[in-house]
């Protein structure tokens, strides 16, 4: 699997943007630490392959196809997510806008940094409502998805089926 793709009947949009580095104030220092991946994308072919690569190289993974079993499985234990990969459009009562909202409105989850993964380009004042702690504009390479994660989250050597 070399990217994650939307299906050819989804128009997406190409854009080159330059986004500014946080202000000092923004930028929250986040060490990796061990625990879960949270996955919330609805995309079943999306959700699975992101889940098998994550596991591939020894990250344990939870996953939703949204944002109201997501918001079930952080209630119910926030200290064993190390990361939260968020897509921002979901079926269901929630998107992925609201569900940040309620994670960084809950003190219990807000210290789970979240990771953007969208097709789509917002505005950089919504931008900036979601706080994300990083982004990934879809499709990316793996490679890529790889490197964001390890910013927050620590890997199972043993559980690894590829070298580190």
């Amino acid at each position: 699997m070399d990217e994650l793709h939307d299906p050819p009947h989804v128009r997406a949009t190409t854009t080159t943007t330059t986004r500014p580095a946080p202000a000092a104030d923004d930028a929250r220092p986040i060490a990796p630490r061990p625990g879960r991946i949270l996955v919330v994308e609805d995309r079943d072919d999306v959700r699975l392959g992101i889940e098998q690569v994550l596991e591939l190289y020894g990250y344990q993974v939870a996953d939703a196809r949204d944002a109201d079993t997501a918001l079930r499985h952080l209630q119910l234990d926030p200290d064993s997510f190390a990361l939260i990969l968020l897509d921002l459009v979901l079926p269901g009562s929630l998107d992925g806008w609201a569900l940040r909202d309620r994670q960084l409105s809950d003190p219990r989850m807000a210290a789970i940094p979240a990771v953007v993964m969208t097709a789509t380009e917002p505005e950089p004042a919504a931008r900036g409502r979601l706080r994300p702690d990083g982004w990934l504009d879809k499709p990316f390479r793996v490679a890529t998805l790889l490197a964001e994660v390890r910013r927050f989250a620590i890997a199972d050597a043993d559980a690894a089926h590829v070298p580190a």
